[in-house]
């Protein structure tokens, strides 16, 4: 027994090492050559000149890709010819376009020696937004830190696919940056089946919908021994009726992240693709509006 023993010590000492000494093996970083492809990335925003970024996708270790300032680019609204976009530098080019809804948009790419590169989207009209509630204590996380949430109610075209994104704009010392959202509860967002507030109007059957978000801010305190609460900020919130290529490219780039910086022990290492609706080429053109808040200070 004791030699069995001393055995499956020595066994899994061995087995332990190895795993370890696996962890540590050199991977490879000389990646082979990439086959450039042209890539076209816009997103159009409703009242807003139309802006589209030119480059040509290179391989895995690229830090920044290059801009391209050759490219002939199109622009056709509602498949008439409307102008030539003109190169702003970087790989930039803008248009006189300002972008409306409901119309369908179209870019076709034209780059010396590749073939040429097409995309097509459209911009929805913007909902209407109403009835804005903060509750600065929707709850308690793990630890007994309360969090808020923002209940608000926006206009739903009823009998019709529709796509929106909700953001909380938060204002911290003059700068902006995105709320997280926190403890999922809302039944539409939970649908998506993604931490994300990209929702579709699947389960929505009326002309409108409140919804719920509880989110965080990233800081937190209390006062005279009082229980630990987020801290509140400024903010604004943004409602925005986004296209299917946009819903479809927030969601694949959210899995696209998780796969490339996964959480070890805890999220997938599977390798996912980004969305494209670029033709003979890389990129994404999608189209949204918006509707957006008077600034929101709350209170304690």
């Amino acid at each position: 027994m004791q030699k069995f023993k001393a055995f499956f010590f020595t066994l899994t000492l061995v087995v332990f090492i190895t795993v370890i000494f696996s962890c540590r093996k050199l991977v490879q970083s000389d990646f082979p050559d990439f086959k450039q492809v042209p890539t076209v990335n816009s997103f159009l925003k409703a009242d807003s000149l139309l802006k589209v970024h030119i480059s040509l996708a290179s391989k895995l270790d690229t830090n920044e890709l290059k801009g391209l300032e050759n490219a002939q680019v199109q622009l056709y609204v509602d498949d008439v010819f409307k102008e030539f976009l003109t190169s702003a530098g970087n790989g930039v080019f803008t248009s006189t376009t300002i972008a409306e809804p409901l119309k369908k948009y179209e870019c076709r790419v034209d780059i010396p020696g590749y073939e040429s590169v097409s995309c097509i989207s459209s911009i929805p009209k913007p909902c209407h937004l109403r009835d804005i509630i903060h509750i600065s204590v929707a709850g308690k996380d793990q630890e007994g830190m309360t969090y808020p949430a923002v209940k608000f109610t926006f206009s739903n075209t009823k009998n019709e696919k529709s796509y929106y994104e909700a953001r909380i704009r938060l204002i911290e010392f003059g700068s902006e940056q995105i709320a997280d959202m926190y403890n999922i509860v809302d039944p539409v967002l939970l649908n998506e089946g993604l931490p994300l507030s990209v929702f579709s109007n699947e389960l929505i059957t009326d002309t409108a919908y409140t919804m719920t978000i509880n989110y965080i801010t990233g800081s937190s305190g209390s006062s005279n021994g009082s229980t630990i609460h987020t801290v509140l900020y400024p903010f604004i919130l943004e409602v925005r009726s986004v296209s299917y290529d946009y819903y479809q490219f927030a969601r694949q780039k959210y899995l696209y992240d998780t796969g490339r910086f996964p959480e070890f022990g805890l999220s997938s290492n599977q390798a996912f693709q980004l969305y494209s609706n670029v033709k003979n080429g890389y990129g994404i053109f999608a189209g949204y509006s918006s509707v957006i808040s008077d600034t929101i200070t709350p209170q304690y």
